[in-house]
């Protein structure tokens, strides 16, 4: 995936060249999806990341307000692209930075497998822990899994490594998010599917389901980048309902909520 970073500074954006971009610890992070100018809940996402960055770092209010000016003004009004906002601590202090990112391929189904450990320190912020979440996903690959399954002591689930989990229990037209008793990222992309499931009278639910408890279950996956993913199978697990029919219509659906990008 390409991208050329930018950093913010009070005269505007600066492209790094290639040799200033030495890793440094991501305190909060960012992405959406943005296809042909438009993206689902940009506003959302926008609200998400300042929330996390007035509350982690010394980003001053005014200069958050700048720099996602500035970001707006870069949303591509062509193609498909996944931009990344971001802070980073660099030694002289807490840097905004913009990636512009092609997005990757999209995917529809994902095979799921638990984490072989939890490794998060701040839960509820995006950002500092993205490299351990991506080797979750990397341990579990072997097995044949697209995602890794963070589970609590109990085996209950608690979210993806990059996604939040939604079940529709079995043999029922109810849908339920993971009980939010358990510490996991707000998730931008489960609120919209919410807000387009209670827009079509289906019910919502809360539930704190164990690995076993998702016999004959649809479980979606759900993220900024790919929307629903319908599971389609469960490594060392039960088996799924695996059925794409009404994953497919609302992957459809959530795409089309998307909207160009406004500010506040």
């Amino acid at each position: 995936m390409s991208e050329a970073v930018f950093e913010f500074t009070a005269s505007g954006m600066t492209l790094l060249p290639p040799q200033q971009l030495d890793p440094l610890p991501t305190l909060v992070s960012d992405s959406w999806l943005v296809t042909e100018g438009l993206t689902v809940s940009w506003e959302k996402h926008v609200e998400r990341f300042s929330r996390s960055v007035l509350a982690e770092t010394a980003i001053p209010r005014d200069a958050l307000k700048a720099f996602v000016h500035e970001v707006h003004a870069r949303t591509p009004d062509a193609g498909r692209w996944f931009p990344r906002v971001e802070v980073v601590s660099h030694p002289e202090g807490h840097r905004l930075r913009y990636r512009h990112r092609e997005a990757p391929e999209s995917q529809a189904t994902a095979v799921l497998a638990r984490a072989p450990h939890d490794p998060r320190t701040r839960p509820w912020v995006k950002g500092p822990d993205l490299e351990e979440l991506l080797a979750l996903r990397t341990a579990v690959a072997p097995s044949g899994a697209t995602e890794a399954i963070i589970v609590d002591a109990r085996d209950r689930i608690v979210e993806g490594a990059y996604s939040t989990v939604m079940v529709w229990p079995a043999h029922t037209d109810r849908v339920c998010v993971i009980d939010p008793i358990l510490p996991r990222l707000p998730s931008v992309t489960e609120a919209v599917l919410v807000d387009i499931a209670r827009a079509e009278g289906v019910e919502v639910g809360e539930m704190l389901p164990r690995v076993d408890e998702l016999q004959d279950a649809e479980v979606w996956v759900v993220s900024a980048l790919h929307g629903v993913r319908l599971a389609t199978a469960f490594i060392g697990g039960p088996d799924l309902n695996t059925h794409p029919e009404r994953s497919a219509r609302w992957r459809a659906l959530w795409h089309q909520a998307a909207r160009p990008p406004t500010l506040s």
